[in-house]
């Protein structure tokens, strides 16, 4: 079985039934699966994030981890679990947006997808483009350039060791 990943961001357009079409790489990460869960994302930052029935049995084993009284449990479950849409893909790859979901992440005829590697986002293009800008003076930060560092060491580090349990991730040279 290969990596599935939602990995690229994607121009799309609203039509007048509140459709859109997932774009064709997005619905091979889903792995032929046609369930869509949407939901505002937890950050604040106005996209929606979304994924498939994989993304949300992730999220479902994680949170029952968590103590089942908690606030920090009820508060994801209530903003992921109960906050999401439950979708359904047509045969062409397309769903049909909620208004309420529309309204929260100010989506009105034109979206951005991005690819968020195990889930996608959808954005309002002029808020993706400013949070892209955001995104890339904080990719370029000392600080982030070294945690990557180090978590980059570490799975290389669990390669080695053949605890990293996925494809071989750097091909050594020839010599």
């Amino acid at each position: 079985m290969g990596w599935r990943v939602f990995v690229s961001t994607y121009e799309s357009a609203i039509d007048a039934k509140g459709r859109v079409s997932i774009p064709a790489p997005f619905r091979a990460a889903l792995g032929g699966g046609n369930r869509i869960f949407l939901w505002p994302a937890l950050d604040g930052s106005g996209c929606l994030e979304g994924g498939g029935e994989a993304l949300m049995a992730m999220y479902r084993a994680t949170l029952t981890r968590l103590p089942p009284q908690s606030k920090v449990r009820k508060a994801l479950v209530t903003r992921i679990i109960a906050g999401s849409a439950d979708l359904k893909m047509d045969e062409t790859g397309r769903i049909k947006l909620p208004d309420e979901l529309c309204k929260a992440a100010g989506l009105t005829d034109r979206i951005t997808f991005a690819g968020n590697m195990d889930s996608f986002q959808i954005w309002n293009p002029e808020r993706h483009a400013a949070f892209n800008a955001d995104m890339a003076v904080a990719a370029a930060e000392p600080e982030t350039q070294e945690a990557l560092a180090q978590a980059y060491g570490e799975v290389l580090r669990q390669q080695e060791r053949g605890l990293y349990p996925g494809p071989k991730l750097v091909e050594g040279g020839e010599g």
